[in-house]
């Protein structure tokens, strides 16, 4: 299945083998095979519902790995049952599988639209195609306690509540999924696999799998026995793990010191001291925290470093805002001497294999923990008042990294547009974690266009900041992004009543192809003096407006079309034969009373208002149009179409669109403003719009006649 982006967590010197280096089967992972049987058993119990299989336990338990492994087993399956003439696989399990690492609940459910064939932008956007699609699904969800921009596991039950729990309720929606045991209970009808349980984990298994990184540990990371290093005894540490492999990963390092200044050339794991045998850890906090305790009595820097890295979550960072994000945290500046042997010395908490993919470690290398339980705790072990002081300072070093633009007069702007895409993107995932410091980033209309758009409605979905969270739905409706970004946030962020916002935009990107010029009443009964200005500005446009058929065009319940005379004659009427009609509007083109009609296979076309005779070539539009209009006064004709609550402009010489908007409620009127304008109306308000056709481009660079794109 094409989209799956799992990780497994059990990473390091003992993670279990990637699908690359072994195929699935009962030992990948470890000694689970007692949980795909429960599966087995969920799917023939739920195969004419719905309902949740619902991996939990302690961090570190594999919670996530399972659910890879259960998708492989699936895939495997898939294959092996694939009548090879053509037909497909007939033995597919899942539908879609995704994780929600870095996600919110709107644009994780985008994600999962695309992988199931829907078009959607919101959670509610899915819930609603998928209530409405009687076809069963099934869909696994992993890294659930990763989801939001920064670990916060309000953010994880904002993606249950809003999505998940809802799509688990729909009959045809089969869910799989892992998280924390407390989550289970926003599930209904769940079946619960406890993996804290000894009965899902195999004993031998798990035996050999310690003993095996006992082996690893103890010849350096090798393979090579050496005489010179006692040896590591599995038994007790296996016991004291189980079934936590995690934990048992961290007991090993435990029992192992890696000392950087004695580590031979070339190996990213060896061996320079046994410790004592005192009392084993509890959990993996405890262990966490003896491990950094160990590590700072010779590096007491690193403590700095491996919190500045639980503060990035586990997308992690690169080297370069790793170096200054630990500066940040420890309140002075570092010397590269400094960082590298903080760095030398974190490894061993670190996800080995980035570290080994990084080649040593150059600028663009990314890094990150081992596991999120460790990043949980190691913002533990300082608390939230400390965490909250290590997030600011984070965020006004990065803040600072900003490129300026001197002004003449005035104080500099930042240049968003010039910023690295890293930079950007952490600076909002660490101000979406700070009270009140979201914001004022989103008042400049540059970091809206220039941020991942996903990443940036994870980060609004995530904080309480009110002002932030008034720019939900605003993002909504630039996703797809498209070329006319900035000119769509104008119109969206005027729509949702953000009018500072909306005439930044104005005021920072000259030559908008389309914006939004004011609100359209839309009942003659409104009472407000803006109202009322309102109508009377409306009629006196189109008191200067050529005059087009006084008698409106029909569509019969057939289809058909049915128009009158303009002269005061009898009505001529007439109807047009073959695909049913599915929207008209009369108009005046070029001085001519005409038609433009939309059938159901997509095609648009112009016709005499007097006979029905053709004026333009057919065209075909992008999708079958429920209301169309015309714009006059254009180099070249362009149709305004909508369907749903998406606008689109067309040229009615090649059907080519020009322009692409999203209003959030579906359309229910078109009506030609005067030159270039048109009244959009929509969930019982309305919108003016004004269209620069010179400026509006399609997608392949096309422009007007007579004119040349501006690349």
């Amino acid at each position: 299945m094409s989209g799956t982006d799992f990780s497994s967590q059990e990473s390091g010197p003992g993670r279990p083998a990637s699908p690359k280096e072994r195929g699935a089967g009962p030992d990948f992972p470890c000694g689970r095979q007692a949980v795909a049987d429960a599966f087995q058993e969920f799917l023939a119990a739920s195969a004419d519902g719905g309902g949740t299989f619902y991996v939990t336990g302690a961090p570190g338990s594999g919670r996530s790995t399972v659910l890879t492994w259960l998708f492989l087993l699936s895939q495997a399956e898939r294959d092996d049952t694939d009548d090879g003439a053509g037909g497909g696989p007939a033995g597919s399990v899942f539908h879609a599988a995704l994780g929600a690492r870095g996600r919110g609940a709107d644009d994780l459910a985008t994600a999962l639209g695309q992988q199931l064939g829907y078009e959607t932008a919101t959670a509610g956007e899915l819930l609603s195609v998928l209530g409405a699609d009687a076809r069963p699904v099934c869909v696994v969800l992993g890294e659930l306690d990763e989801a939001g921009p920064v670990p916060d596991d309000r953010h994880a039950v904002r993606v249950i509540e809003t999505l998940l729990a809802p799509m688990a309720k729909l009959p045809n929606v089969r869910l799989v999924t892992e998280g924390a045991p407390e989550w289970a209970r926003l599930f209904e009808d769940c079946t619960v696999v406890d993996l804290d349980e000894p009965r899902w984990t195999d004993r031998a298994a798990f035996d050999r799998y310690v003993a095996t990184l006992c082996d690893f540990a103890a010849s350096g990371g090798d393979g090579d026995e050496r005489d010179d290093q006692p040896p590591l005894l599995a038994d007790p540490l296996s016991r004291a793990a189980f079934p936590n492999f995690l934990f048992a990963q961290l007991l090993i390092l435990d029992r192992v010191f890696v000392a950087p200044a004695e580590r031979p050339q070339g190996h990213a794991h060896s061996q320079s001291r046994a410790r004592p045998a005192d009392a084993l850890p509890e959990n993996v906090h405890d262990a966490v925290a003896r491990h950094l305790h160990a590590l700072s009595a010779e590096v007491p820097f690193v403590a700095d470093a491996l919190y500045a890295l639980a503060l990035a979550g586990p997308n992690g960072l690169d080297r370069r805002l790793w170096r200054l994000t630990t500066a940040a945290v420890a309140g002075r500046q570092i010397t590269s001497r400094e960082f590298d042997a903080a760095l030398g010395q974190s490894q061993v908490l670190l996800d080995q294999g980035g570290f080994a993919a990084a080649g040593g470690g150059d600028e663009e290398s990314r890094f990150r923990l081992r596991h999120p339980a460790v990043g949980a705790a190691l913002l533990g072990l300082r608390g939230p008042d400390a965490e909250r002081r290590g997030r600011t300072a984070v965020i006004h070093s990065l803040a600072g990294r900003v490129p300026v633009a001197p002004e003449t007069e005035g104080a500099s702007h930042p240049l968003w547009s010039k910023t690295p895409p890293a930079l950007l993107s952490t600076l909002i995932r660490q101000s979406a974690a700070v009270p009140g410091a979201l914001w004022p980033l989103l008042d400049y209309p540059d970091v809206v266009l220039h941020a991942d758009l996903d990443e940036l409605r994870a980060a609004v979905d995530a904080t309480t900041d009110e002002a932030a969270v008034a720019l939900r739905p605003v993002l909504d409706l630039l996703h797809p992004s498209s070329s006319h970004q900035a000119a769509r946030l104008q119109v969206a962020a005027f729509q949702h009543g953000l009018g500072h916002l909306a005439s930044a935009v104005e005021a920072t990107h000259d030559g908008l192809p389309f914006r939004a010029l004011r609100l359209v009443p839309q009942q003659r009964e409104a009472q407000s003096t803006e109202g009322a200005e309102g109508i009377r500005e409306a009629e006196a446009t189109r008191a200067k407006e050529p005059a087009a058929s006084p008698q409106p065009v029909v569509l019969t319940e057939t289809g058909t079309l049915e128009a009158g005379q303009a002269d005061g004659a009898p009505p001529l009427r007439w109807s047009l034969h073959g695909t049913p009609l599915t929207a008209s509007q009369s108009t005046v083109l070029d001085g001519v009373p005409v038609v433009l009609l939309a059938d159901r296979e997509g095609l648009l076309q112009v016709r005499s208002h007097a006979d029905g005779r053709f004026l333009r070539p057919t065209v075909r539009a992008d999708e079958v149009a429920e209301h169309v209009c015309l714009l006059a006064a254009t180099p070249e004709s362009l149709s305004a179409c909508a369907a749903g609550d998406r606008l689109w402009l067309a040229r009615l010489h090649d059907g080519s669109t020009v322009a692409e908007l999203r209003f959030g409620s579906d359309i229910t009127s078109l009506a030609s403003a005067g030159a270039g304008q048109l009244d959009v109306g929509f969930g019982g308000s309305g919108i003016r719009l004004a269209f620069e056709p010179d400026r509006l481009r399609t997608g392949a660079g096309a422009a007007p006649s007579g004119h040349t794109p501006d690349h």
